[in-house]
């Protein structure tokens, strides 16, 4: 990944991501009920952890490899809330019923027009503080492994 803002390199990972999947849409659209509804063989089951965390990976250091990296638990925090956000855009992206997913292209842009705007955020007062917090309830309801009793 280049060297940038932090903004810039989510946007770059984000649409990576779609362009390698691009290919497999039909086949995962059709697998949406058991990607989110199964907690066993779902995204967030335990034995998709592998993938989950390499994924998760490349948003967390697209954030704190970047030139405006936040500093302290921000920037993983901020990472990982990411990925979070660029799942809920494969979800929107699987099921988007325009043609050729045009309303997907649209919210990327709409997603990248807010960024500089969310980069500002940070930097009021509390925000931060709300980012690692959401950061900790999201880690501990899905993306922790746990192993069952």
């Amino acid at each position: 990944m280049r060297p940038g803002r932090w903004r810039e390199r989510f946007l770059h990972a984000l649409r990576a991501s779609l362009e390698v999947l691009r290919p497999h849409r039909d086949t995962l659209a059709s697998l949406v009920p058991i990607l989110v509804g199964d907690a066993n063989e779902g995204l967030f089951a335990p034995s998709t952890a592998f993938s989950r965390i390499r994924v998760q990976g490349v948003f967390v250091e697209a954030v704190v490899g970047a030139t405006d990296a936040p500093r302290g638990q921000l920037g993983p925090a901020l990472g990982r809330l990411l990925y979070l956000v660029h799942l809920a855009i494969l979800l929107w992206w699987l099921l988007d019923r325009t043609p050729s997913q045009r309303a997907t292209g649209s919210l990327v842009t709409l997603v990248e027009r807010a960024l500089p705007l969310a980069a500002t955020s940070l930097r009021v007062p509390g925000v931060p503080g709300l980012i690692v917090a959401a950061d900790a309830l999201v880690r501990e309801a899905l993306l922790e492994v746990r192993v069952s009793s």
